[in-house]
């Protein structure tokens, strides 16, 4: 008889960010100037005022609280060089190339794995970047205008972990006299487009306040590599999102669902589905919630995308067995796929469910452990998250 256990539910409030992003240039004395052009826009405006996002505090650590995806945070930067037509004279060591990379955030550097600090102790910000496109044309005696760095690739997505290196994804090459003594850049060949998206990650005890999680006045610095002399690049950001208390509890924290019993079979059609179970996830809310999310994970397993629970010997062993699994699906009868954010919609004031069930998958002919003929009870065990802005 198989048996799911469903350990704590834990609820976290989710919302969405606002960072406001205009222009930044570099002008250098040097006579290169390099900029960032975001184009202005500011998807995020009808959340410049103070938006409450409720985080439960038992929401375990590097748990995403939000994700902002590159056509809500950067979608189109277009980083450019230029001398302003005119042939300069370049500094010692310059070697026909110069790149943008960002330099830190807030005038801070990244963590040792990759995060900003934001203005709340609890709140980390994760950043990934990519390059969309680059100059194709070079004009003659040029180094190539635009080129992907060693190493990088046109449409990959890197996260930012090494702040200089992660970034440096595109170098543009200048035009030269014939003696290679004078360069210059220009914006028409010299220019490639680039986007961010950003995370929002728990780390350690959120602070319940009203001060933004990335206030105005945040930036992002990008510096010029390989031209001595050149300005910082600065990319504004604001938001008016904060961290609040939850406001929605669950009826029932600790599920405990019987699958009933389940009979291998062999040479038919893998995989084989024994019968649902159906289940229900309740909860109440002190306001109207315009969105709820819910995640399932294996909670015996890291954080990853998988079609099914594992499946255990519930008489001990913390080795999975083979040939079986536990599937779930959601109330339109779809298989849930663990690890993803699954939108159920809005939910009224007061109490609220949401119905689930589950079956036993025989995934192989033989159900197996370590190797050996297997049958006896099975369990598996789901953490759920619940989240709702």
């Amino acid at each position: 008889m198989k048996r799911v256990h469903l350990p704590p539910i834990i609820a976290s409030v989710f919302g969405l960010i606002l960072f406001v992003i205009s222009c930044g240039s570099a002008l250098a004395a040097s006579g290169l100037s390099c900029e960032i052009d975001t184009g202005g826009a500011a998807p995020f405006s009808p959340f410049t005022r103070a938006h409450p996002i409720a985080v439960d505090e038992d929401l375990p650590d590097y748990s995403v609280i939000l994700n902002v995806d590159y056509a809500y945070f950067l979608p189109n930067m277009r980083l450019s060089c230029t001398t302003n037509g005119a042939y300069v004279a370049p500094p010692v060591g310059f070697d026909g190339y110069v790149t943008l990379k960002l330099k830190s955030v807030n005038g801070k550097p990244l963590n040792w794995i990759g995060e900003a600090d934001t203005s709340n102790n609890g709140i980390k910000l994760k950043m990934f970047i990519k390059a969309t496109a680059i100059s194709g044309e070079t004009p003659p005696s040029s180094y190539p205008s635009a080129a992907m760095m060693p190493g990088k690739s046109l449409g990959a997505e890197y996260p930012i972990v090494n702040i200089g290196p992660d970034t440096s994804l595109v170098q543009f090459g200048a035009q030269h006299n014939s003696e290679k003594t004078q360069y210059k850049f220009d914006q028409v060949y010299n220019y490639a487009i680039e986007s961010m998206r950003v995370e929002l990650i728990k780390y350690g005890w959120v602070e319940y306040s009203e001060l933004p999680v990335i206030p105005p006045g945040y930036d992002l610095v990008f510096t010029v590599d390989g031209f001595a002399g050149s300005t910082d690049i600065s990319v504004p950001l604001g938001s008016g999102v904060y961290m609040a208390a939850p406001s929605c509890s669950l009826d029932n924290p600790h599920q405990t669902v019987d699958l009933g019993s389940f009979s291998k079979r062999s040479g038919e059609s893998l995989p084989l589905v024994g019968n649902r179970t159906l289940f229900g996830i309740s909860f109440t809310c002190s306001t109207f919630t315009s969105h709820m999310e819910l995640t399932f994970d294996d909670a015996h397993t890291a954080k990853s995308l998988q079609a099914r629970l594992n499946a255990y010997d519930a008489s001990g062993g913390l080795k999975a067995l083979d040939g079986v699994g536990i599937e779930l699906y959601d109330q339109d009868d779809k298989p849930v796929v663990l690890g993803v954010q699954n939108d159920l919609g809005a939910f009224r004031k007061g109490a609220n469910s949401v119905k689930y069930s589950a079956a036993i998958v025989q995934t192989a002919d033989d159900i197996t452990k370590d190797g050996q003929p297997f049958t006896g009870k099975i369990t598996g065990k789901a953490n759920v998250t619940i989240s709702y802005y």
